[in-house]
């Protein structure tokens, strides 16, 4: 009978301590640590993650497309400019006017190439090296480098800069259409004058501008690019985690993009 008494007095007491609330010192702590109260220490690099872990391949696009567009427009800010001249009123001299002029096709090209042809690209083949040569000893990076550098570096660099041109006469410059791309052409148009381009259909000029420009670009660009990205990949493959390789690459990638909007257009400037 006692026992039975102490049993049923047990059960109202746990069911008392169940209900009460919690003390005021452990309630701060659950309020802390909460998920509420977490989302107010905002960690850019922790967000970045998880789209890494939820959307790779799309936050990879619009990551690298961001940065390509960036390292044009750094390279217009630092080499482009316009040279006009103009009479002086007061002197029978000649002034020179240096202005900036800024591109902004230009740029859409590098980001569709950026987002579009590098981001896929480099995330599957960094997919590829890691899983046919695992690990990180100097055996293994050496052979990942031989083969990044060696095989696919080139043929890629072949690769954008022919693309690049492509989209030149995709979208080509209102200022700098010729014969090779296309023929300014004035239309009226609801009764006012405005500028059609015409993009010549002839893929074999195409072809040789793209020709052309391998034959000018691409064996200094795999130099430079050699000297840029053999000890960046190293490095890289290393000491970075694989879902943030590509986003590594895109910040080395800033200095190469940079490298190679001048070096595609040093002829356009330069005429």
């Amino acid at each position: 009978m006692n026992a039975g008494c102490r049993f049923i007095t047990g059960c109202f007491k746990r069911a008392r301590r169940r209900q009460s609330p919690l003390p005021s010192s452990q309630q701060r702590r659950y309020d802390h640590s909460s998920p509420s109260s977490s989302s107010n220490n905002y960690n850019p690099l922790r967000w970045y993650a998880s789209k890494l872990d939820t959307h790779p391949i799309m936050t990879k696009m619009i990551t690298s497309g961001i940065i390509a567009a960036s390292g044009d427009v750094l390279c217009q800010y630092l080499t482009t400019t316009t040279v006009t001249n103009r009479s002086s009123e007061e002197s029978s001299s000649t002034i020179i006017e240096v202005v900036s002029r800024y591109d902004w096709k230009r740029t859409i090209r590098f980001f569709i190439l950026g987002s579009c042809l590098v981001a896929p690209t480099v995330h599957v083949w960094y997919n590829i090296l890691m899983s046919r040569i695992p690990g990180t000893n100097v055996t293994s990076i050496l052979k990942r480098l031989t083969a990044d550098q060696g095989f696919f570096g080139p043929i890629f660099t072949g690769t954008f800069i022919s693309c690049l041109t492509v989209l030149e006469h995709v979208i080509p410059n209102k200022d700098n259409v010729d014969a090779s791309s296309g023929k300014m052409m004035m239309m009226t148009v609801g009764g006012k004058e405005t500028t059609a381009t015409i993009i010549d259909g002839n893929s074999s000029s195409l072809c040789m501008n793209i020709i052309t420009r391998l034959q000018n670009d691409l064996p200094n660009a795999i130099i430079v690019g050699w000297a840029m990205w053999i000890p960046s990949m190293a490095f890289m493959f290393k000491f970075v985690p694989g879902k943030y390789q590509v986003l590594f690459s895109n910040g080395v990638g800033l200095v190469w993009n940079t490298y190679l909007s001048w070096r595609t257009n040093q002829e356009d400037d330069d005429g």
